[in-house]
């Protein structure tokens, strides 16, 4: 499985207003940076509700330790 691409807020900002200004297509844009049309779709979104905050990477902690696991039960 091929690892997923991670642009930080500005990136994602920047590929946004390349989109905006004309840059190319929303399928045109996506595939010159190997994204998901979809995943541009949901960066316009976020960036319109909650701006730049919107963009920035959030980081999943899927992993918990036993310690916490055993606190849950």
């Amino acid at each position: 499985m091929a690892k997923k691409n991670e642009y930080s807020g500005a990136e994602k900002l920047a590929i946004l207003e390349e989109l905006k200004t004309g840059g190319g297509t929303l399928v045109e844009v996506a595939h010159k940076y190997n994204l998901h049309k979809k995943t541009l779709r949901a960066w316009r979104h976020q960036y319109e509700l909650y701006g730049m905050e919107g963009l920035e990477i959030r980081i999943k902690n899927n992993r918990y330790s036993p310690e916490l696991k055993l606190q849950a039960v």
